[in-house]
C-alpha cells in the first residue's frame, strides 16, 4: 500500500488495483477489462469457452486521470482496476452458480477455471468495500457507479460520424435517483461529444446497444444506487489521441466536481 501526499491511497492485491481515498468518495468508477492479456498466463488456466476475451485497451488512463482531475478540483473519486486477462475471468459477468442479469449475454459466465473464483470475488469485494463506506457517508441517493468500458465497432444505430460515448443503463433500471444520467448526456453533449442515452424502452426490437452489463445491474440492484456503463469509443483510447483522452477525462472530472461534491 502507497499512501501518496494527496490522501490517495494506492493498493494492489489479488490482481485488483484500489485507488481510494482516506474518506469516502461519492463517485466510484470500474474497470473491469483493461488488464493483463492472455499470452500473460499461457497453460496456466482454463479458458473461458463463450464471451469476447478482448482487452478495453487504454480504458484506465482515462478512469486515472479523472481520479486526478477530480482531486484538483476538491472532488474525491474512487477506482478499482481488474487485472486478471479478460480470458481467464470476465468480471462483468455472474459467476456460473449466480443469477443472470442481462439476457444479452446469455450463456456467457465470468469463468470456467473454478481456482480462479477468489480473483474474482476479490474484486468485487473492494468495490462493495468503497459502495458501502460511501453509502454510509452519504446515503445511496448521492452516490454514482460508473462502470467504464471502451468499444470499437460502432453500433448499426449510430449516425454517419459514430458516438464518442454510449451510455448503458437497462433502460434507465438502473437510475434510482434522479436524472443524473440525462443531465450528464447533456453536459457532455454541450462540449462536443457525441452520445447515445438510452431511454426507458429499447430504440431497436434487439435491445439497445451496450445497455448495461452484469455490473452496472448488479449494483444499481444490490444497494438501489445509480449506476452507468460508459463506452468510450477508441478515438479516445488510441496513443496518437492522447490529448482527445485527456480532455474526455477532464470533462468527465468537471461534471463529477460540479454534482458530486
Amino acid at each position: 500500500m502507497i499512501t501518496l501526499d494527496s490522501g490517495l491511497t494506492i493498493t494492489n492485491s489479488t490482481f485488483s488495483i484500489v485507488l481510494s481515498h482516506q474518506e469516502p468518495a461519492r463517485v466510484i468508477l470500474a474497470v473491469p477489462h483493461d488488464g493483463l492479456i492472455k499470452n500473460d498466463f499461457s497453460d496456466l488456466f482454463q479458458e473461458r469457452k463463450h464471451g469476447w476475451h478482448g482487452r478495453d485497451v487504454h480504458v484506465w488512463p482515462i478512469a486515472n486521470d479523472v481520479v486526478q482531475k477530480c482531486l484538483r478540483l476538491g472532488t474525491r473519486v474512487d477506482a478499482v482496476r481488474f487485472l486478471m486477462a479478460r480470458a481467464y475471468i470476465d468480471a462483468n459477468r455472474e459467476l456460473p452458480s449466480d443469477n443472470n442479469l442481462d439476457s444479452d449475454i446469455l450463456g456467457q459466465t465470468a469463468l470456467e477455471d473454478r481456482r480462479l473464483i477468489s480473483v474474482y470475488r476479490h474484486y468485487h469485494r473492494e468495490l462493495c468495500q468503497l459502495v458501502e463506506r460511501s453509502i454510509t457517508a452519504f446515503g445511496a441517493q448521492r452516490v454514482l457507479f460508473v462502470d467504464l468500458h471502451g468499444f470499437g465497432k460502432q453500433p448499426g444505430i449510430a449516425p454517419p460520424e459514430g458516438y464518442d460515448l454510449i451510455l448503458g443503463t437497462a433502460n434507465r433500471s438502473s437510475i434510482h435517483h434522479g436524472e443524473v444520467d440525462r443531465a450528464f448526456a447533456k453536459f457532455i453533449e454541450e462540449r462536443g461529444y457525441r452520445v447515445f442515452l438510452p431511454g426507458e424502452k429499447p430504440i431497436i426490437p434487439q435491445g439497445d446497444p451496450y445497455s448495461a452489463g452484469h455490473t452496472t445491474r448488479w449494483y444499481a440492484g444490490r444497494y438501489s444506487i445509480n449506476a452507468i456503463q460508459i463506452e468510450v469509443s477508441s478515438m479516445f483510447r488510441k496513443r496518437e489521441n492522447k490529448e482527445q483522452g485527456e480532455r474526455l477525462a477532464t470533462d468527465i472530472a468537471e461534471f463529477f466536481s460540479r454534482n458530486y461534491v
